[in-house]
């Protein structure tokens, strides 16, 4: 039995003397893996068609098991990232990310949708040449994905007023983040807390607006790199927490 996935590979771990395992997540299926019979071969020309982070469409060939990796035809490539130190090292941030987080066989197209706009942001900014301004964007949408597919998994936090009191913040209120309280605490509560990241009036407003644009609408954001830091601060709190 065959059957077709629209699929993005993630990873691929080399098992006997020519074989892998590649791990793919797919519109139809969610993450799976599948071996790939004699693909290190010097003759063979499979692997080049379903490289990390390249978007294919693949062809799994099921008696029993997992099945057989049998054909593959890249559709997007995704070269301007490969060549990017800061996106590279980004996506791969994800990668390790995502792997962990998402479950094999739950079909989710939303996640699907997700992943592959953010590896077209990242490649459409991969080829902007303002380097500095660039990088920060590349942090920023990463960031965000990252947000957004905590959310998609169930893990939402509250950034519109403090978990533990209820009161809206202003620009003179300090507020930090508190991932095991659910969100943002003012300062006053905050005194209780502790392993909390700060947040400014800026870093605020970002996070409400991962929470309600779509990915591609983000990148029209342009973000600073206090916000960034306290973005990387917050998303490192939150994987910590969330792979505990």
């Amino acid at each position: 039995m065959k059957q077709n996935y629209h699929a993005i590979a993630l990873d691929k771990k080399d098992t006997g003397e020519m074989d892998r395992l590649y791990t793919f997540y797919t519109r139809e299926n969610g993450l799976i893996r599948v071996p790939a019979k004699s693909i290190r071969k010097s003759e063979a020309k499979l692997a080049a068609q379903v490289e990390d982070f390249v978007l294919a469409h693949i062809t799994v060939v099921k008696n029993y098991g997992r099945g057989t990796l049998a054909g593959a035809v890249a559709e997007e490539y995704f070269d301007g990232l490969h060549m990017h130190y800061v996106a590279l090292s980004c996506v791969d941030h994800v990668r390790k990310v995502f792997l962990t987080v998402v479950q094999e066989q739950e079909r989710d197209e939303q996640v699907f949708g997700l992943l592959l706009a953010y590896l077209r942001k990242i490649e459409e900014l991969s080829d902007i040449k303002d380097h500095v301004q660039n990088d920060e964007q590349i942090k920023w949408i990463t960031y965000a994905f990252l947000i957004k597919l905590f959310g998609i998994q169930g893990y939402v936090f509250d950034v519109k007023k403090c978990v533990a009191c209820d009161v809206l913040p202003t620009a003179q209120t300090h507020t930090v983040f508190d991932v095991h309280n659910g969100g943002m605490i003012c300062g006053r509560c905050a005194q209780k807390t502790i392993n909390v990241c700060a947040m400014d009036v800026d870093t605020i407003k970002s996070l409400r607006a991962i929470y309600s644009n779509h990915l591609p609408m983000l990148s029209k954001i342009v973000v600073h790199q206090t916000v960034n830091k306290q973005l990387q601060n917050i998303v490192t709190q939150i994987e910590k927490w969330i792979m505990r």
